[in-house]
């Protein structure tokens, strides 16, 4: 059976999400494959008993979602379906303020901590010397925001590889980039660089010991510094903002600090 001969027409009046539900089932089927070149707009139309315009919509709402891309000559193509493709969009949708920053906290101790457990168990030899050596480095960044904040994102990245998962991988990625313009505050705060450095180390001793419940403890007890500086730079932010003065901290009850 061919992919237009699969195809159901719809009972009645279809709209553009519709038609991107069913070409999304095509590929979760299996009918249309990474790679796939998808039949032009006019045979999609026909089969679906829609109009172009409605067709149109729909790719170009699969598009933005990295299902499928248009290439050379116009014809729409399957993507690779990479998870890093597929989960960009989250970066997008979703935006930092005081209302969500526990749920990103939250978010990421669920990730970055299921990841970290996986880590301690998969770390080799050679990761361990090249996290070792990012932690050593970051002692020597404190009078240098831009750079810790390269090493920081390095760091990161190569925990998250290691647990060898490209799905949550991706996910802790979105995560991370959420409330960067906070963090690029917080990084030239005296004093934050130097902790997350040793917060850094910290993880590498639990990882070289391969211990998955010391690993986690020490990437909890990070997270909640990046909680709690990030935090800390949106309310200076905000006030600057309205031209006051920063506000007195006020401890904050629901996080165990």
């Amino acid at each position: 059976m061919s992919v237009l001969e699969s195809i159901e027409p719809f009972s009645r009046k279809p709209i553009a999400e519709r038609v991107a539900d069913r070409l999304l089932e095509l590929v979760r089927s299996g009918n249309l494959k990474p790679g796939d070149k998808l039949p032009t707009e006019n045979e999609l139309a026909e089969a679906m008993r829609v109009s172009r315009p409605v067709v149109r919509e729909a790719l170009r709402g699969l598009s933005i979602l990295g299902v499928v891309e248009s290439r050379q000559g116009g014809r729409c193509y399957v993507t690779d379906l990479a998870p890093s493709r597929l989960l960009g969009p989250l970066e997008l949708v979703l935006s930092l303020d005081e209302s969500n920053v526990d749920a990103l906290y939250d978010a990421r101790v669920v990730v970055e901590c299921g990841l970290i457990r996986r880590a301690a168990v998969k770390v080799s030899d050679a990761e361990l010397t090249q996290l070792q050596d990012l932690a050593v480095a970051g002692y020597k960044l404190a009078a240098d925001p831009v750079s810790f904040r390269v090493l920081d994102q390095e760091f990161h990245t190569l925990l998250m590889k290691i647990a060898s998962n490209p799905v949550l991988e991706r996910v802790a990625a979105s995560l991370y980039q959420l409330g960067m313009e906070y963090r690029r505050v917080a990084s030239e705060t005296p004093g934050v660089i130097e902790r997350s450095a040793a917060e850094h180390d910290a993880v590498v001793k639990a990882l070289a010991k391969r211990d998955p419940d010391k690993a986690d403890e020490a990437m909890r007890a990070h997270l909640q510094s990046i909680n709690r500086t990030t935090y800390d730079a949106m309310r200076k932010l905000a006030g600057e903002r309205r031209g006051e003065e920063p506000a007195p901290m006020i401890e904050r009850a629901k996080l165990p600090f």
